[in-house]
């Protein structure tokens, strides 16, 4: 924690800054500021100061008695930086010049003094210096100094209730690491990491879709690394909600969220008949627009829904609602904020999972049963099984059926190859519903099923 006469310091200080850019010549600056144990009077010299407050410079720290005034110190950093937060919490939410804490755990007070941006993604990094009861100076330590470098990014985070050091650190968009350290023999030592993947659909996985995170735990246990990994997700978006009518008359409210490859929603018509919400599921359609199934309890289809991806110049989509026997209503929609039932936006509770799922649809047509029972484990991964019965009929001849146990990832997706037959599959288990995603030469069974109540 920033102590607050140093952070008062430091809002003169990134004034100073400011007022001096426009300096032709940075004049020397010198800073006197004090510890949050009040042990030390501190004078931090910029011979050249820098004109940017995001520029670093030279400067030496000396660490005075704070009774006597005498010299106990001086520190050197290379490349100093002076933008303050003030009020911050957080070690690593701010670029400060120093920080104090107690690093190792031993009740005494330790130093870090930013020194470059040398952790990873362009971080600041810190030289840690620990106090040591047989130095009368801090010592730097530069196994705690190298946890502030690349790749981490930046100072660690301090969990004094379980004496533990956290680093972060990444690669891109999808891949997020911590480590857990703990302190023996005043040295930082890994015992934990989590490694964080996100996943998407690539060349030796493209049916995985986009909201799923593949997760490795790695713990120190008798001096033995042990591993795990599973798949969590959906990571569901917000929703998104539209309010408009059809036909000018017809008043609807529609919302829906993505759920890994799920489009999932609601419709409700506020003014005509029952006005309870009717379930939706869909997926995204051409030129960004959305197609959502309206679905009934028994699996039947009774309409599909077409939103335009983004509202126009005007704030309005184009919304158009296709029924049975080629009935077509139009309208328009704007972007509004209702309330949504907090239990419409939770994924498939696991205990709601088995049972028995129906599609009926008229219209392209198909009639289809999907039988499902949990398993569990087999082995040493942990992973579900799902045991699936499922027939689809979508004319007199045909007829694909699946009767198979597969793994049941993050508890809720299936993903199936067949490179023998040329097709793959997946089926997403949803609050009431399964999705089933079908390609290669089984694509044209695709369908949306719907739980039964037993």
């Amino acid at each position: 924690m920033v102590a607050p006469r140093l952070s008062a310091v430091s809002c003169l200080l990134a004034s100073l800054f400011t007022s001096a850019s426009n300096a032709a010549a940075a004049e020397p600056l010198t800073l006197h500021l004090a510890d949050p144990a009040q042990k030390y009077a501190i004078d931090v010299v910029y011979p050249q100061a820098p004109t940017q407050t995001f520029d670093d410079a030279p400067a030496t720290i000396t660490l005075r008695d704070k009774a006597s005034g005498a010299v106990l110190q001086r520190i050197e950093s290379a490349e100093a930086f002076a933008l303050f937060k003030p009020g911050s919490n957080d070690l690593a939410a701010d670029q400060n010049l120093l920080l104090f804490g107690d690093f190792n755990f031993d009740g005494k007070q330790d130093l870090a003094v930013r020194n470059g941006n040398y952790g990873g993604y362009a971080e600041p990094s810190y030289d840690i210096y620990l106090s040591d009861p047989e130095s009368p100076t801090l010592v730097l330590n530069k196994a705690f100094s190298a946890l502030t470098r690349e790749p981490n990014l930046g100072l660690f985070g301090v969990d004094a209730a379980s004496k533990r050091l956290i680093t972060q650190s990444k690669s891109g968009c999808c891949w997020r690491q911590t480590g857990t350290w703990q302190i023996q023999d005043n040295q930082p030592l890994m015992i934990a990491e989590t490694i964080k993947v996100a996943q998407r659909p690539l060349e030796a996985t493209p049916l995985m879709p986009l909201g799923y995170t593949d997760i490795t735990q790695r713990d120190m246990v008798n001096g033995q690394w042990t591993e795990r990994n599973h798949l969590e997700g959906p990571e569901a978006t917000a929703p998104v909600m539209v309010r408009g009518t059809l036909s000018g008359k017809i008043a609807f409210e529609l919302w829906w969220q993505v759920q890994g490859a799920a489009y999932v929603g609601e419709v409700r018509y506020p003014k005509s008949g029952s006005g309870q919400p009717i379930r939706l599921i869909g997926g995204p359609y051409e030129d960004g627009a959305v197609l959502l199934h309206e679905l009934n309890e028994a699996g039947e289809t009774t309409g599909d829904w077409y939103v335009q991806g983004e509202p126009n110049l005007h704030g309005v989509q184009d919304v158009s609602w296709h029924g049975p026997a080629e009935k077509i209503l139009s309208g328009t929609g704007r972007p509004t904020v209702f309330k949504v039932a907090a239990t419409a936006l939770l994924p498939v509770v696991a205990s709601q999972r088995e049972g028995r799922y129906l599609v009926n649809n008229s219209e392209e047509p198909r009639t289809g049963e999907l039988i499902l029972k949990i398993l569990p484990s087999t082995d040493a991964s942990g992973v579900e099984l799902a045991d699936i019965h499922m027939s689809i009929r979508i004319s007199k001849d045909r007829v694909w059926e699946l009767n198979k146990k597969l793994p049941l990832q993050a508890g809720n997706l299936v993903i199936g190859m067949d490179d023998k037959n040329d097709f793959s599959y997946r089926l997403q288990l949803l609050n009431g519903a399964i999705q089933f995603q079908a390609y290669g030469d089984i694509y044209e069974f695709s369908s949306v099923f719907v739980k039964q109540n037993p």
